[in-house]
């Protein structure tokens, strides 16, 4: 007679325990010594058997594995008292007589989870439908369409010189004109003296 038993710490039968007298299978198939109502689970997933102080987990072929300690196995893994066994969203800890004395049980109280539907009602579609868009107290972002700055007000009606493209000079305001002249100007001068200051220095 073995000594561990196996108890469900996670899961829809949070609590249960099984003793390891012989091997406990685990899965959907309900046929099985523990059959789990978790769609994450395969029909046939994996199987823990005993051998006196230690037992044994054996994963079945299982569609999305086993775990132990949260570590994934393949094939065989061998169990000590406090290690876990995870197959889909249940958990199970391998336990000894000397423990379960001790403390009966480890399983976890399942939260009392409100459904959203509890919380939040759809609006009828009426509702919707009448409801206007919401402009009371938005900022207005769009801004008074003005002329271009940069064409002369003498030709911004111009429809040759918009057409033409001989006309298009009369389009340029004369102050950028103006301006890209004197930068020009500007850029040769300091170029002047920075080669004055070079060769001064040398």
């Amino acid at each position: 007679m073995s000594s561990l038993i196996l108890e469900i710490v996670e899961g829809s039968v949070s609590g249960r325990q099984l003793s390891l007298d012989a091997p406990v299978e685990m899965g959907r198939d309900p046929g099985l010594p523990l059959a789990l109502d978790d769609e994450h689970v395969s029909r046939r997933h994996a199987r823990v058997s005993s051998f006196g102080e230690t037992a044994m987990v054996e994963d079945l072929g299982s569609t999305n594995g086993t775990y132990v300690n949260d570590q994934p196995i393949v094939g065989r893994r061998e169990l000590t008292p406090g290690d876990r066994v995870r197959v889909g969203t249940t958990v199970v800890e391998v336990r000894s007589s000397v423990e379960i004395a001790r403390e009966p049980t480890v399983a976890r109280a399942v939260p009392q989870i409100t459904p959203v539907d509890a919380v939040l009602a759809r609006v009828p579609e009426h509702q919707l439908s009448s409801a206007g868009p919401v402009t009371a107290g938005v900022p207005s972002f769009l801004a008074e369409e003005t002329e271009p700055g940069y064409v002369p007000p003498q030709v911004a009606h111009d429809e040759q010189a918009r057409s033409d493209y001989q006309a298009l000079a009369a389009l340029v305001d004369p102050r950028v004109e103006r301006q890209a002249a004197i930068a020009v100007f500007v850029l040769l001068a300091v170029g002047a003296l920075a080669l004055i200051v070079f060769f001064a220095l040398q």
